[in-house]
């Protein structure tokens, strides 16, 4: 088409050339019409309309055909142009651009169907509510961060993390909270890899408290969704499970996430076994919460184990080395090979028994001296009654005798690690943490132990002391390193460490010295 306008351009210029010197002609004003006949519209002159025959047709001796007059008005006057146009040319043309709206629908073929959005609907249209709102660049940086980052980091085991890449996303679309949840696990990751590397300020960052809106969001639909736990959604429960206490480690890396000092009334003993008087302290307040949710955690394998087995989750929960694998390892003290591995895994393993013979210790004169006034040991005042007592002193030494085999698992799985590799690596040494399931300890102690612990009226030494074999456990979870975990728990057993030191008690002071060398 271009060529074209340049010939007649050319063209003009010619006729203007021979014409030079004559006077420029004006055309006079007249009333267009588009129902002139045929031969004038072609001869481009005016027609006066006449039928059966114009006058100008007439004078001429030529054929002269109208257009059919057409019975519609509503025919706008630019289709008037265009079809007049169509029925003169002698190629076909190309009709301009109509929208879906405007195009039948039956004219195109199935695959041709066109899309219809939002931006080419028009205003006037009705349109269903819209339940999302805008698109929400924070969900995107979110979904995004999970599938780059979180859900290659969530294991060191090839086929769960798999599941994680793929199982769970896909889980977490078909439900509502789960999708909250897992866009709160991204984002806590974030928040958490942007503190590590000190880049608090990065503009990319999600604020935390949208964050948090996801999390309470997927708790509150996750708790409703508990209590009717069936075959039929036990895979997305335990699904929101692992979400959840991915979250929850992961929060305590983040300090406002974390409750501020709190005061407490500490009971301290004087010289002659007197209590001194309650006297306020300030301390960290602890977080058990957690030890809950891994507990429910648990309890959802035990009641849904055959559904569980068989799902998409299956490899979430066999571990192919269960309690029962690490008892009969015999115990081997020389483990040299192990300073290809981290320094935090050597000391460990040359002090984990050392701590546990403290501990047991530190009973065994109690138990011994609990009927004795020459050693101030006084339980709390729920605990006043002789029964009370024996109780509360045995969920002490079975969670002693808990933290001692789970000590005694993880010693034998740096033990295999170093037999299955010549020169072993904290990568060959997570792998098998993982295998034995060092993380499962709160659900071995029992919910007697846990309610110990939480809200006390005092710190006294009974209190100290099961927080400080707390503090050891506390360590197991130092040891995995995973991002959810890496700095969790260590300003846990400082909370603890400055708890227990209030007391002022030089035993316990000394027993938690090794779970503060992991700080």
């Amino acid at each position: 088409m271009l060529g074209i306008a340049m010939d007649l351009r050319l063209f003009a210029e010619e006729v203007v050339t021979d014409r030079q010197g004559a006077r420029k002609r004006h055309r006079a004003r007249h009333t267009k019409s588009r129902r002139g006949c045929f031969t004038c519209k072609l001869r481009r002159v005016k027609c006066d309309e006449g039928r059966p025959v114009c006058g100008a047709c007439s004078s001429r001796g030529e054929p002269c055909t109208f257009p059919s007059i057409t019975t519609s008005s509503s025919k706008t006057r630019k289709e008037t142009e265009q079809s007049d146009d169509e029925e003169l040319s002698p190629l076909p043309t190309l009709r301009k651009y109509t929208s879906p709206k405007q195009t039948s629908h039956r004219c195109l073929p199935p695959s041709l169907q066109p899309l219809a959005t939002n931006g080419t609907i028009a205003s006037d249209t009705p349109q269903p509510p819209s339940h999302h709102g805008d698109l929400e660049m924070d969900n995107l940086k979110l979904i995004q961060y999970f599938h780059l980052h979180t859900a290659k980091q969530m294991t060191v085991h090839p086929r769960r993390s798999k599941v994680w890449q793929r199982v769970i996303p896909d889980i977490a679309v078909k439900s509502h909270y789960l999708t909250h949840l897992l866009l709160a696990l991204g984002g806590i990751h974030m928040i958490t890899h942007r503190l590590k590397h000190g880049e608090d300020g990065v503009s990319d960052t999600v604020d935390l408290q949208f964050i948090m809106e996801h999390h309470q969001r997927g708790l509150r639909g996750f708790l409703e969704a508990v209590p009717h736990i069936s075959s039929a959604n036990a895979e997305t429960i335990y699904t929101g499970s692992l979400l959840l206490v991915a979250f929850i480690f992961a929060s305590l890396q983040v300090h406002e996430l974390n409750p501020p000092m709190t005061s407490v009334a500490v009971t301290s003993p004087s010289t002659d076994g007197t209590v001194d008087s309650q006297q306020p302290h300030i301390y960290h307040t602890l977080q058990f919460k957690w030890l809950h949710l891994i507990r429910g955690a648990s309890s959802v394998i035990h009641d849904q184990w055959p559904t569980l087995r068989a799902s998409r989750l299956r490899q979430m929960v066999l571990y192919m080395h269960g309690d029962e694998y690490w008892k009969d390892i015999p115990f081997h003290s020389s483990l040299s090979r192990l300073s290809h591995c981290s320094l935090r895994l050597q000391k460990f393993a040359h002090g984990a028994r050392q701590a546990i013979a403290g501990l047991k210790a530190f009973m065994t004169t109690r138990q011994a001296s609990t009927g004795s006034s020459s050693i101030p040991v006084l339980p709390t005042t729920s605990l006043t009654h002789t029964t009370a007592l024996g109780s509360a002193l045995d969920e002490q030494a079975n969670a002693l005798d808990i933290l001692d085999a789970v000590y005694s698992r993880i010693i034998s799985v740096l033990q295999c690690s170093v037999t299955e590799h010549l020169s072993v690596d904290d990568s060959d040494v997570q792998i098998n943490f993982e295998e034995a399931a060092v993380l499962s300890w709160p659900a071995l102690i029992s919910h007697s132990f846990i309610a110990s612990l939480e809200a006390p009226e005092k710190v006294d030494l009974f209190y100290s002391y099961s927080l400080t074999i707390l503090a050891h456990f506390y360590l197991i979870n130092t040891l995995v390193d995973c991002w959810y975990l890496n700095g969790s728990f260590e300003g846990e057993i400082s909370k603890i460490h400055t708890l227990v030191h209030t007391l002022g008690n030089a035993e316990l002071d000394m027993l938690m010295l090794w779970p503060m060398e992991f700080v």
